[in-house]
């Protein structure tokens, strides 16, 4: 296949640590294995082209609106003709046939481009990858908020949740519609698209890869500790990573108050619970009303996750919904680290409980708690489930499989 452009649609700055921009950075390298050259276009705060080592990151700035900070994203429809003209402008003027493969709630814009691309004669084909819809992950908010976040957290998910219905869900789904094919992951969201956009939808399961697996040599040096894990007590103690935003349905709140349990029944541990989001000052004001302050840490943003996931001993996600999978997880499985996580949408189709991971009922403080106590005493069942997640890892995610896989869809469409 000659090494033609491959154009990729990211809504966010695709450097940004975790969630879809992970996806999207894992997509850039299998196309490069593919043959393609992979040029990511997203949403930004400045204009700019930056060369990667997997592939040229074109920034298309929106223009600043007046929102109150926080309150809700920037609306989609303030997005979308400003990557879909920035895409039409790159690949007008090259023959094509060209792909262009957009990701989540873009996926409008990768068929926008590609209508007005074909009307000047210009060959492309718009395909997307789809992790659930923002509708549904915004109607899952509603059960999930409780007492202990505050007022303007409940009030910013109900403004937010309004516009994401009445404007947002109408626009995913032309984006879904208009697409050759739409990529997923998991059988879970393949129900989730169905059931929102109806069988018009051209969906196809694939496998995936996190970046980290196309890494052609592992570094032999152990990363150094991060700061905010050597400040915890007590030192020897077993160390709880969590790599997640806080965001309500990812559920941190829940595994607080599970450690609240596992610290009351006299149980030696230190959590690091890593990650951005909304309810991040909220969590940190859960934390100290519990007495979790000396052995818990929650440092927000990191530049980089692999040092807080190699010095863990255990793994745990608490969320409360993924529609899909989780690619934390997908990192945990490669770093070897034995995993507590929730039996919700997608996670039981990656992990067998027992087998790959301790698997709990959602939300159920309790259950989450117990399954820390065991794994924080048994050190002979944590060698056993790390021994297995590495195995489990290149068995169900390996970037060899998602080479193929992905490489087999472009070239289909093309």
């Amino acid at each position: 296949m000659d090494r033609r452009p491959l154009v990729l649609i990211s809504g966010k700055e695709v450097l940004a640590a975790g969630g879809h921009e992970s996806y999207v950075r894992a997509h850039a390298l299998a196309a490069a294995k593919i043959g393609f050259e992979p040029h990511i276009f997203c949403a930004s705060l400045r204009h700019g082209r930056e060369e990667t080592d997997f592939g040229v990151i074109h920034r298309v700035a929106a223009p600043r609106r007046r929102v109150p900070p926080g309150l809700f994203q920037l609306p989609l429809l303030t997005h979308l003709p400003l990557l879909a003209r920035a895409v039409t402008r790159f690949l007008a003027p090259r023959p094509g046939p060209h792909v262009i493969h957009s990701f989540a709630i873009f996926a409008p814009a990768g068929v926008w481009a590609s209508r007005t691309l074909r009307r000047r004669g210009v060959d492309t084909v718009p395909i997307a990858s789809a992790y659930a819809t923002r509708a549904y992950e915004i109607e899952l908010v509603k059960g999930e908020l409780h007492r202990h976040h505050s007022l303007s957290d409940h009030l910013r998910y109900r403004a937010w949740r309004r516009w994401i219905l009445s404007v947002d869900d109408r626009v995913e789904g032309w984006g879904y519609l208009g697409s050759r094919v739409v990529l997923v992951n998991y059988e879970s969201v393949r129900q989730i698209l169905l059931r929102a956009y109806g069988p018009g939808v051209n969906i196809r399961t694939l496998p995936y890869a996190a970046p980290g697996a196309f890494a052609e040599i592992e570094s032999p040096a152990l990363p150094s500790v991060p700061e905010p894990v050597l400040a915890l007590e007590p030192r020897a103690a077993p160390l709880i990573v969590t790599v997640s935003r806080h965001v309500p349905r990812k559920g941190i709140d829940v595994l607080l108050l599970a450690l609240a349990e596992v610290a009351a029944a006299g149980i030696p541990f230190r959590a690091c619970l890593v990650g951005p989001g909304t309810l991040l000052t909220s969590h940190r004001r859960l934390a100290a009303q519990l007495g979790l302050g000396g052995r818990v840490a929650l440092p927000g943003q990191v530049p980089d996750v692999a040092p807080y996931l190699s010095c863990a001993d255990i793994f745990a996600l608490p969320s409360l919904r993924e529609s899909s999978g989780s690619l934390s997880v997908v990192e945990a499985l490669r770093a070897g680290k034995p995993i507590i996580a929730s039996a919700c949408d997608g996670l039981p189709e990656d992990l067998l409980d027992e087998r790959d991971a301790l698997l709990v009922p959602a939300g159920d403080v309790t259950a989450l708690a117990a399954a820390l106590k065991r794994l924080l005493t048994d050190s002979a069942l944590r060698e056993r489930l790390a021994a297995s997640a590495r195995a489990t890892h290149e068995r169900r995610f390996s970037a060899d499989a998602f080479v193929a896989a992905l490489g087999e869809v472009y070239r289909e469409v093309i």
